[in-house]
This record gives structure tokens, sequence and C-alpha cells, in this order.
């Protein structure tokens, strides 16, 4: 029942979203935080500049932090309709996003990741944009800017590079002149940057220590329960479900959905290494890993064969995030 309607493309879940992420979000709306979450002692700049001026409202920071969250999951749709990924018209991509982003329950408030996935989905879209596009493409050179935007509000969001030269091998051939274009893209929010500390007299040697800071040390404080294990646990067993079920019909689909889903992986990929093998507390770049995630299962869903089954599978993923709200 619940898969149905999340599948339907009808108008009205623009406004059914909205009151989903809120429901998702209510109880800690309300209750104080579970764990607190240490989100960069040394934030980077761009964090730093939000933090400070919201100060201690913690209650703007969630509102904030959730429409941007509603955002980024409605220009995933978005993508669908623009790209017809999944060959219909639908928020499900959107819904599964939100879902899984707030399925931990402490991010449930202001963080540097939201605002650097705003970045990366806008990256993602002006890269698929340069398919087949005739000379060369300036987008890769806006989407480095992006990715180096994101980074200063995510340190790690800069690992996100290896996305943008991956969209470029995929959807374009060699030219040199756009790989150069990949580089100086990232690097000149960077230069604009320390040329303003510069300017204004501050110690570039401390801002730079305190952004090599953020890419070595490991400091999250969040932590993951029996409850959350279980959860997470399922959830892989429904990606690789659905992984299997791709695979499986991958032959068939048209060349530019293919690249599309092969540039998903690599964003899974490149996000998953990281976080196992260097950040493996750092719980917050589970917002990156949705991105891909979300295209994935709503492709699972539409294609699987009984619709029951999918209920169920859906519903067992909507009974765990029950048990996380009532244990945790």
């Amino acid at each position: 029942m619940f898969l149905k309607l999340f599948k339907s493309g009808h108008p009205a879940l623009l406004f059914f979203i909205p009151v989903f992420a809120g429901l998702l979000w209510l109880k800690y709306f309300i209750l104080p935080q579970p764990v607190e979450m240490a989100f960069e002692p040394n934030p980077m700049p761009f964090y730093l500049l939000i933090s400070t001026l919201l100060g201690n409202q913690l209650i703007l920071g969630k509102i904030i932090t959730l429409a941007l969250l509603i955002f980024t999951s409605l220009w995933l749709s978005r993508m669908n309709t623009k790209y017809i990924l999944l060959s219909h018209r639908t928020y499900l991509p959107a819904i599964i996003y939100l879902f899984i982003v707030s399925s931990y329950l402490p991010l449930q408030q202001l963080n540097p990741v939201v605002f650097a996935c705003v970045f990366l989905v806008f990256a993602i879209d002006i890269m698929f944009d340069t398919y087949k596009k005739e000379g060369l493409a300036l987008e890769f050179f806006m989407a480095s800017f992006l990715i180096a935007i994101a980074s200063l509000f995510y340190a790690r969001s800069a690992f996100l590079m290896l996305i943008v030269w991956t969209g470029l091998s995929l959807f374009r051939t060699v030219r040199w002149r756009e790989w150069t274009f990949t580089i100086l893209g990232f690097i000149t929010p960077y230069v604009i940057l320390f040329a303003w500390y510069y300017l204004s007299g501050q110690d570039l040697a401390h801002n730079w220590e305190m952004i090599r800071y953020n890419f070595v040390h490991d400091r999250a404080t969040g932590f993951l329960n029996n409850y959350y294990l279980a959860f997470y646990a399922y959830l892989l067993l429904v990606i690789l479900l659905a992984s299997r079920k791709m695979l499986s019909k991958y032959q068939k689909l048209k060349i530019y959905i293919r690249k599309f889903y092969q540039l998903n992986f690599w964003i899974f990929a490149f996000v998953l290494i990281p976080f196992l093998v260097i950040y493996s507390r750092a719980i917050e770049m589970i917002y990156f890993l949705a991105i891909p995630v979300s295209y994935v299962l709503s492709y699972y869903f539409f294609n699987m064969r009984f619709r029951l089954a999918a209920e169920i599978i859906f519903g067992l993923l909507l009974a765990g995030y029950g048990v996380l709200l009532v244990f945790n």
C-alpha cells in the first residue's frame, strides 16, 4: 500500500513529501538529540560561517537542514523526470533518499554534509547534461567548482572529485582541455578563499592547517547500537538484491541510462571505500551514499515482478525505522 502510493508521480506528492520528512524528524524536533555529534571541532570555513550565524538556534538549524534535504530529494526526482532514468515519472527516489538520510537519528540536526549534498547533486546533473554535447564542455569546470564549494562545507567532499573525473571519462571523448578545466574549477574557490584570508590579514598557515586537519582526523562521536546494525544490515541486503536485479536488466537499458548507473556505482564506491578504510565512524557520509542508493532501490521496486513481495520488503524498511524511533 505504502509503496504503491510512493511510486506514484501524482503532483499531490509534492505536498506529501515535506509532511513525510517532517514525520521522520518529528521526535527530535521535540526531544534532545540522543547522541551529541561532533561536527568538525575545527569546521570548514563555509560551515563555520553558517553555524556562527545560527548560534544556538537549534530548531532553526534543524528546519534549514530538513528543508535542504527535501530540496535535494526533489532534485533527484527531477533528474529522473529530465533524463527518464526509471521510465516512470515518480517521486520514489525522493522518498527513499529522505528515508535513508533520516535513518541515523543523531544526524537530524544542522550538519555540514547536507550543504555538500546540494552541490553534489547539482554537479551530477551538470555532468550528465554533457552527454553527446558537441565541442568543449565547460560544464565540467562548473561541476568541479561545485565539488570544491561542497568541500568548503564538508572537507571529505573533496573525494568526490573522483566522480567528476569518472563522469568525464564516461560522457566525453578525451580532450585534455576539459581535464584541465576540472582542476581549475576545483582550485578556484580555494584560491579566492586564501586571497581573502591574505587581504584580511589572517594567518594563512593556521587556516591551511585547520583545513588539512579535517581530512586527517576521524573525530565523529556517533555510535551504531544493535538496532542500527540490524537496520543497516537489512538495508544492505535490499541494496544487494536491487543491484542483482539491475545487473540482470543492464544490457536492455539505453546506453545513456547505463552510463548514468555506471556513474551511480562509482559514486557509491568512492564514498564507501573512504568510509570503510579511513573514516570508519563518519556516519554522516550516509548522506552521499543515499544518492545512488535511492535510484537503485527505485529501479528495483519498479521492476519487481511480485507486487506483494515489493510491498513486504518496503514495509519492513518502514517498520525498521519505527523500531529505531522507539529504541533510540
